[in-house]
Formats: structure tokens, sequence, C-alpha cells
């Protein structure tokens, strides 16, 4: 797909979607799609993608609290932590005390975690460098799943604090 595509969906090589689905359904779909170029590209590398990304906020951020890293994770802090035990247990990450707050600590990767995601990042390139090609100019396409994302965070708070409806979830 050239950045043309973008502009025009009439020169995407994939049909009008007939059953005009939801923005999520299709968000939900481009994170299994993207999950399977990375997965196909990260295989029998030393880092799942999703303990790349983990690995990549912790290094991207160098030493910041838990808290921290799981907002820029878009994951919950119980989730982040939850991985954190593990990547401490492997000897990839480690504890530092927090300058200005003894309750809190911050998070930094050993060198063995760093020598980890720098090989995970090989492989992680060399599918990001062909889904650039298929992309084009990423500007556009990174605005607008910025936007997405902050939506759907004001959405999520919106749910939270709305009442639920009775009888739970529907099956």
């Amino acid at each position: 797909m050239s950045d043309r595509s973008l502009s025009d969906p009439s020169l995407s090589d994939r049909p009008v979607d007939p059953l005009e689905t939801s923005l999520l359904f299709d968000v939900f779909a481009l994170n299994q799609a993207v999950g399977r170029l990375l997965a196909d590209a990260m295989q029998d590398g030393p880092l799942t993608p999703a303990e790349y990304a983990v690995y990549s906020a912790i290094f991207e951020l160098e030493a910041a609290t838990p808290t921290r890293i799981a907002a820029r994770l878009g994951v919950r802090l119980t989730t982040f932590m939850d991985q954190l035990r593990d990547i401490t247990q492997r000897g990839h990450a480690r504890r530092l005390p927090h300058p200005s707050d003894r309750r809190s600590y911050r998070v930094t990767l050993t060198a063995e975690g760093r020598a980890a995601h720098r090989a995970a990042n090989e492989r992680f390139e060399r599918a990001y460098a062909a889904f650039g090609v298929e992309l084009g100019p990423e500007g556009p396409a990174k605005a607008a799943i910025r936007a997405v994302r902050d939506a759907a965070d004001r959405a999520r708070e919106a749910v939270a604090a709305s009442p639920h409806p009775s009888g739970g979830r529907a099956g």
C-alpha cells in the first residue's frame, strides 16, 4: 500500500468492508495485524513483541516509576507490575530508590536487559522498515492513532464514571 492509498481508499487492494464495522472493531483488527507482523519478525528472538514493548518503555524513560511506565504502555499498573516481576527475575531490570519519594522507586534495565532489548530491536527494526515502505510518510497516521488513543482514554473515563446497566455482561 502506498501513501496514495491512505488518501484515496479506492486505490487500496483491500475490498470495502460490506459489514461497515465500527472504528473500535477496525482498531482491534489493526492491533491483530500489527501483532502478527511483529510476531513473525521477532520469532526466535530474545523477546516477544509484548516484552519488547515493555523493555522499550523502560529504556526510553530511563529511570521512571512503574506508574509512569504503565501509562506510557497504556496498560494497567497491575499488568505492568506482573511484567516487571518477570523481567526482574530474569535479571533484566532493577529497582532504584526514588530521589524524592521514599515510598516509590524507579525502574531501569540492567546491562543484560539492555543487551536483550538491543538484540530484539534488530528484528523489530526489520519489521518497522518493511511497514514504513508500505505505509509511506508516517506523520498523518501517527497523528490519527494518537487522536484515537486519546479518544479511547477519554471514553474509558466516561464509561467508568457512568452507572453500569443492570444484569452484568452481555453474553
